[in-house]
């Protein structure tokens, strides 16, 4: 963008000491989260680097249908970015939860700029919401609030746009061992004068599911639909690994800007 990648918790959201990417899903299989089935791209053994695939409209055909377990409304996609991690973690699902509802610390989160060729922070400002309207900020979310389910909203300004995005957060399927994660825009993104992506229209869901051995497994998707063809050939592909792996490590509390770069 790298004027995207907004949130990475959208808004969103995305830790291990990299050493580079691992090899990852042929380029054949189509993006698939751990639903029940195989995931694509799947996961590494414990201590490796994460494996990241990034899929194109093209890449994805016309026949390609969104993971049921997702909230897509249909296959209308720009960018599909898929990311599976596994390491060793000690931490608890609510130590986790409360990683993920501190809002405040996503200006912390540092990512490489393929355009600028350094590391850079990924958000501006980032602060919790009472509800969709960004003038009413409140302290960062707790994990028992997040487990009470319901929509929680943050606002964030990347540092490619320097606007502020409203997003939103909602926690799905919480226990001990396994939570869904799920984020969005709900107001446009925005870059000078030109919206880039429509309400709606960037999402990611990130899995977390814990083994008996205290390891960790970490699954993201995330899904772009552009406003307009143009923005494809102006934002590198490259961003969005880079800044889907800074959410990884982020929401894992690891260093985001540990070297090298996973996509340089």
């Amino acid at each position: 963008m790298n004027l995207c990648w907004h949130t990475a918790l959208v808004a969103g959201w995305s830790i291990l000491l990299l050493s580079g990417l691992a090899p990852v899903a042929a380029a054949s299989n189509f993006p698939n989260p751990p639903c029940a089935t195989q995931p694509v791209p799947d996961y590494p053994r414990v201590g490796e680097p994460p494996n990241v695939k990034l899929w194109t409209k093209r890449d994805l055909g016309a026949g390609w249908t969104p993971p049921n377990c997702t909230a897509w409304p249909n296959g209308a996609t720009t960018i599909v970015v898929g990311l599976a991690a596994h390491i060793k973690y000690a931490g608890s699902a609510d130590a986790l939860l409360a990683r993920i509802g501190a809002i405040s610390s996503l200006v912390q989160v540092r990512y490489w700029s393929v355009t600028d060729n350094q590391w850079n922070n990924m958000f501006t400002r980032a602060v919790a919401l009472e509800g969709v309207d960004p003038r009413k900020p409140r302290r960062d979310f707790s994990a028992a609030e997040l487990r009470a389910g319901g929509d929680r909203y943050f606002s964030a300004a990347d540092i490619r746009s320097g606007k502020d995005t409203v997003s939103k957060l909602h926690l799905t399927a919480a226990d001990s061992a396994h939570f869904v994660v799920e984020t969005e825009n709900v107001t446009p993104l925005r870059w000078t004068f030109l919206t880039y992506a429509a309400p709606g229209s960037f999402q990611t869901w990130y899995f977390f599911d814990r083994d008996a051995d205290a390891t960790w497994r970490f699954y993201s998707l995330t899904r772009v639909l552009y406003a307009s063809s143009l923005f494809g050939s102006v934002i590198p592909d490259k961003s969005y690994i880079n800044r889907a792996v800074a959410m990884y490590r982020h929401f894992l509390n690891l260093p985001t800007d540990r070297d090298p770069p996973a996509a340089p």
